[in-house]
């Protein structure tokens, strides 16, 4: 996993992400040493009398019996009848139904990481109404609350965010770039067409049992073609025929064409909008040997057909075969 999928929550609120405005009615609270886990805990505040003249709630607390209408919560995956879609329409909410889902995950795999005895419960709170003699439950929200009964801070929120340390650290694959023609030589002089293979490159993940999709779009090519011209351009050029980002060579000899390609980088959190990751990377692709080479006009036997395909005679690279630095090499931006 890389070092910097960061969670950064204020102390004392850690794993923590509410899907639902906190309602006006007390929340209960866990306790997983006396069975308050599903509905074993009311909120008596919520308690609507009984129109038939049925005890008071009080008394019913003190029969440890139900009233007809309550509030209770119970722990998610455990006689649970609900999911984050019934509080967000994808239609309508889809940035709430992703935010949801995600702090449930996020929750779960606090607990399953957390020490004996502490950890988190996520839990879905209802009201219940048993009032027709059949229960009916109506969804409130969610909640990640503490073991032990400790309600935990719902108003501070965990951030998992991608910084540039951590872009820099991911596999981004260099493009494969080309320069002249496929041979390995060109004539002095003579037009050398570069080009970039660009695409956006995907980096899935997963973080906490949350999925988090790094994604790196090149945004600024770099050519250096050995003989100290160089060029930037946010065009990643076009093949031969085409001349959109190209050079020449004004000295016989090899050269290496390099280039450099700058990334930036977005994230997203289980599915929700990408966000940008603050600065850029740069990812050098393999250097492209290349010779220049000056042709020279001679005679030729007009009763021997010329081939025209066959390579001229290319030295060995040495020292003594390396091109020239150009006097006039400049800086291009295209």
């Amino acid at each position: 996993m890389p070092r910097g999928l960061r969670i950064i929550a204020a102390w004392g609120a850690v794993f923590v992400l509410s899907c639902a405005a906190a309602p006006t009615w007390a929340a209960p609270t866990f306790d997983a040493k006396n069975g308050a886990l599903n509905g074993g805990n009311s909120s008596a505040e919520d308690v609507v009398d009984d129109p038939q003249g049925s005890p008071s709630s009080s008394e019913k607390h003190i029969h440890d019996e139900p009233p007809p209408v309550y509030v209770t919560s119970r722990e998610l995956g455990v006689d649970s009848q609900f999911t984050c879609g019934d509080l967000h329409d994808s239609s309508s909410d889809l940035g709430g139904l992703l935010h949801c889902g995600g702090a449930n995950r996020i929750c779960v795999a606090a607990d399953a990481v957390s020490a004996d005895g502490e950890g988190y419960l996520a839990s879905e709170t209802v009201r219940v109404d048993t009032r027709s003699g059949t229960a009916s439950e109506e969804l409130l929200g969610f909640e990640c609350q503490q073991r032990g009964g400790v309600l935990v801070d719902a108003a501070e929120p965990v951030v998992i965010t991608v910084t540039r340390e951590d872009f820099a650290s991911m596999p981004v694959k260099p493009l494969v770039a080309s320069a002249g023609p496929e041979r390995g030589w060109l004539p002095v002089n003579m037009v050398n067409v570069l080009y970039a293979e660009h695409a956006t490159q995907s980096l899935p993940m997963e973080l906490l049992g949350t999925p988090v999709e790094v994604r790196a779009v090149p945004v600024l090519y770099e050519w250096d073609l050995g003989d100290g011209n160089t060029i930037s351009t946010t065009n990643p050029g076009d093949p031969y025929p085409a001349e959109t980002i190209s050079g020449t060579y004004s000295g016989e000899g090899w050269y290496d064409v390099t280039l450099t390609t700058t990334f930036s980088g977005q994230f997203s959190v289980a599915g929700g909008p990408w966000q940008d990751i603050d600065g850029t990377i740069e990812v050098a692709s393999d250097p492209i040997p290349l010779y220049s080479k000056s042709l020279e006009s001679r005679l030729v036997n007009g009763d021997i057909p010329v081939d025209e395909d066959e390579d001229p005679w290319i030295p060995e690279r040495t020292a003594a075969t390396e091109g020239p630095r150009d006097p006039e090499a400049t800086h291009r931006e295209i």
